[in-house]
């Protein structure tokens, strides 16, 4: 009993100390030179400023906004919708005037909490965690140094214990594996970045069975191959890329297909009922036949091949 009571005493004294803190709205603040005052005060503010636009206290917070608006979310919102927009209100500690440790910031038109932060003179730091309107969890950061420094990790809005998206991040920008979900929980997405740059091998898949439904290789930053697979693993061509060799065919001679393409072509044109486009030199081959049968076909009707003209009517 004792220890509780002593426990009970500390966690009052405490309280109180964070009480008798002094607080400050917004409202009744100037900004000057960076450094928070009270109105009509000419000593610097300490104590616990309220209702701070989220705005306000970004300039400490880097290119915290540029991330979180450059994140794939892997759902129909973006993370700036999720966020609300990030048009936050926070409480701030604040120490002669400027912005100090810890701050807490929340969703204007209620009391939920926004997210929570630990100012360094690095910047933010320490993990952290970003909840949408509704207070479920959407987004966590691991920050250092005011850098998104470690793994990330994105949360559904409608599931918020499912991830959509966890990715590996240095210095703000992606490094490492990024591995994308779908609702169910099964990987939608796989793959390596450099620097911020995908690189290697990348695989999708299905939601239903989690089968490879497409793989993309990079190369320098650039889509080298893709290639699309159905459910069996069976590889195909989609309607767009069918098109794509079509021209490539249209318009040279050296664009030669493997005998793979060729059969995927095949199957392709069979599937969306198109005709294979000739080369270059395959439309000269054809025009100079059709010419050839045009003459001979004047000539056996006793017609001048030469005569364009000359129908066989008795009209010229």
């Amino acid at each position: 009993m004792r220890g509780i009571s002593q426990s009970t005493a500390l966690g009052a004294a405490l309280f109180l100390s964070a009480c008798s803190k002094p607080i400050l709205d917004w409202r009744n603040a100037d900004l000057s030179n960076g450094m928070i005052y009270k109105s009509g005060s000419n000593e610097p503010f300490d104590g616990l400023v309220t209702n701070v636009p989220h705005g306000k206290l970004e300039p400490h917070l880097g290119a915290l906004r540029t991330v979180l608006s450059n994140l794939n979310t892997f759902q129909p919102a973006s993370m700036s919708a999720l966020l609300g927009g990030m048009q936050f209100l926070c409480d701030v500690n604040v120490k002669d005037g400027l912005i100090a440790d810890h701050f807490v910031c929340r969703y204007r038109d209620s009391q939920v909490v926004a997210y929570e932060g630990q100012l360094t003179e690095g910047g933010l730091q320490g993990e952290t965690v970003f909840h949408n309107a509704a207070g479920a969890k959407v987004v966590v950061l691991p920050m250092a140094n005011g850098k998104v420094n470690g793994r990330i990790r994105i949360y559904f809005a409608e599931n918020p214990e499912q991830l959509s998206l966890e990715a590996e991040v240095f210095d703000n920008g992606l490094n490492g594996e990024l591995i994308g979900y779908h609702l169910n929980g099964q990987v939608r997405t796989k793959g390596q970045y450099t620097s911020s740059v995908p690189t290697g091998l990348w695989e999708g898949y299905r939601e239903e069975g989690g089968t490879v439904s497409e793989r993309i290789v990079y190369e320098n930053g650039k889509v080298a191959s893709h290639s699309y697979y159905q459910p069996d693993g069976k590889e195909y061509l989609t309607e767009q890329q069918m098109w794509a060799i079509h021209r490539s065919i249209s318009e040279s001679d050296a664009f030669v297909l493997t005998p793979e393409q060729d059969l995927l072509l095949s199957e392709a044109e069979t599937r969306y009922g198109a005709v294979r486009l000739l080369s270059p030199s395959q439309r000269k081959v054809k025009a100079e036949a059709d010419e050839a049968e045009r003459r001979e076909d004047k000539i056996a009707r006793g017609l001048d091949p030469d005569c364009f003209v000359c129908d066989g009517s008795g009209n010229q």
